[in-house]
């Protein structure tokens, strides 16, 4: 099902398969500015990745010495949620384990996504719950898809010295460091290589700039996020995404409590982050 939030500013819908963010028109300026899902170069819009960003090693992890095998960026994509909350300004859904995820993911939980629309921003906010006996493992992140034509759009990011890190054949992190500039066009050959990986870095804002105008700014306190596009296709968007988490070394022998970049929750603890979508006229 379909749910719509709207304002003066813009007007938002979220599908609650997947609790995914579906569109955002901007009023000011008569545009639509993220993706449409068609799936000659993408299917998706602007998934949340749950309880694993990218993916595992082999496509399986351990626990307690028990094998668990889930694809890449987790089932909550592509799970029914269920609406919780919903006012003018603000809807929130919720997903909860059952036998199916447990088969894949051991630990009982409960997310919590929600969509607020406060002005030109769209703030969505991550609500983590361990409902479980033990201490819980997971990573989390978005994957947004937003309009652009790549040959006149600068991405514009607000940190300095910056590196990135990129993804081998088998979708594994690899440690080697490139320079990147804190602001460059968005030419098909960067993505040649799959994500572009930052981490460790002080970015808080990426914006995207067209014509020497900003038009769009994602703003978020995640500790790494990743750049792409799926350039063989020429696709015209591109995706900027805040994680906490990410795909398994291409060398990670550890099991789901090691991974790095990702989280824990004790019993009964809430983990709660958010990110910001800012659109301009």
């Amino acid at each position: 099902m379909i749910y719509f939030l709207e304002n003066d500013f813009m007007k938002i819908s979220i599908d609650t398969h997947g609790a995914e963010l579906s569109s955002i028109y901007n009023k000011k300026s008569g545009k639509d500015m993220l993706w449409h899902g068609d799936s000659a170069f993408w299917g998706r819009k602007s998934p949340v990745l749950f309880p694993v960003v990218g993916k595992y090693k082999n496509c399986k992890t351990t626990y307690n010495g028990k094998e668990y095998s889930l694809g890449q960026h987790g089932f909550a994509r592509d799970s029914e949620f269920t609406l919780i909350e919903e006012s003018d300004s603000k809807l929130s859904f919720e997903l909860t384990s059952n036998e199916k995820t447990l088969e894949v993911y051991p630990f009982n939980f409960r997310l919590v996504c929600s969509f607020e629309l406060v002005d030109n921003r769209i703030i969505v906010g991550w609500d983590v719950k361990n409902t479980d006996n033990k201490t819980i493992y997971f990573s989390i992140g978005a994957h947004p898809a937003f309009y652009c034509e790549k040959s006149k759009t600068v991405l514009s990011m607000n940190g300095e010295k910056l590196q990135y890190s990129l993804v081998n054949s088998d979708g594994l992190y690899t440690p080697e460091k490139y320079d990147v500039e804190n602001s460059f066009v968005l030419h098909d050959n960067i993505f040649d290589k799959d994500a572009l990986i930052i981490e460790n870095s002080n970015v808080t804002e990426v914006s995207l700039v067209d014509n020497d105008k900003k038009y769009l700014t994602m703003k978020f306190t995640a500790p790494l996020f990743g750049i792409w596009s799926p350039t063989k296709k020429n696709a015209p968007f591109v995706c900027i995404e805040p994680w906490y988490g990410r795909c398994d070394g291409a060398d990670f022998c550890g099991d789901i409590t090691e991974r790095e970049w990702g989280n824990s929750l004790g019993v009964n603890e809430n983990w709660y982050k958010e990110y910001e979508i800012v659109i301009y006229e």
